[in-house]
């Protein structure tokens, strides 16, 4: 948070958070859920447009979505990665391992260039139960430092949870808490993280919603 972003955003994802007991969707990108939303690129097209939006190569480059590791999309996103950090390491960039951020029910094997974040869905989601544990595994063999694990709470219980599936990842990931927006005050959860003490933890909110709106392309 707080670093000039280039997102490349996949079409497509199979999971509908928040969507259960007469509550509501939270993803903040619906536009993205469907597989046929966006435009068909190739990778070299995908290449020159943030290379024309990043000329000098300063600005740390995000997979997300939808969901970029569904179906045709992990391959895709796997030669792209290559490419651009193969490209961004040549001209000695900040940020030459793009990130990705992944939502717990795809496999994050094979992305050794890419920075991972690793959403895992609580119960307030309704998909808990599509999260591919074997993932926690991949990140314990990966051991980048700069890996995390992002848990967006909905409620008390939410919270509770999530302290629960800590006792089971890799020691060293950063874990990002973030309140679902409109419904968890985030004054509440930045209390109970610091009531918690939790080592290797950071409270994380939607910086762009706050400067410029909850609108599409910021």
């Amino acid at each position: 948070m707080g670093i000039p972003t280039i997102f490349i955003r996949f079409a497509g994802c199979s999971l509908r958070c928040g969507k259960m007991s007469g509550k509501a969707l939270w993803c903040d990108t619906p536009y993205a859920l469907g597989p046929k939303e966006g435009l068909i690129l190739a990778v070299e097209d995908v290449i020159q447009r943030v290379e024309n939006l990043d000329p000098k190569s300063v600005c740390q480059i995000l997979f997300t979505g939808g969901e970029p590791l569904e179906g045709k999309n992990g391959q895709l996103l796997r030669e792209l990665s290559q490419l651009i950090f193969a490209k961004r390491k040549a001209h000695s960039s900040l940020y030459p391992m793009p990130r990705i951020e992944t939502n717990g029910k795809e496999s994050i094997d094979r992305l050794e260039h890419c920075v991972v974040t690793l959403d895992y869905k609580l119960p307030g989601s309704g998909m808990e139960a599509h999260m591919r544990l074997e993932n926690f595994r991949i990140l314990e063999k990966r051991h980048n430092i700069l890996d995390e694990m992002k848990f967006v709470v909905r409620d008390r219980e939410d919270y509770e949870r999530s302290l629960q599936v800590l006792n089971s990842i890799p020691s060293h990931l950063t874990v990002l808490y973030s309140p679902v927006y409109g419904e968890l005050s985030p004054t509440d959860l930045a209390e109970w993280i610091k009531d918690s003490k939790l080592p290797n933890v950071r409270f994380s909110y939607p910086l762009h919603k706050v400067l410029w709106g909850d609108k599409k392309g910021i």
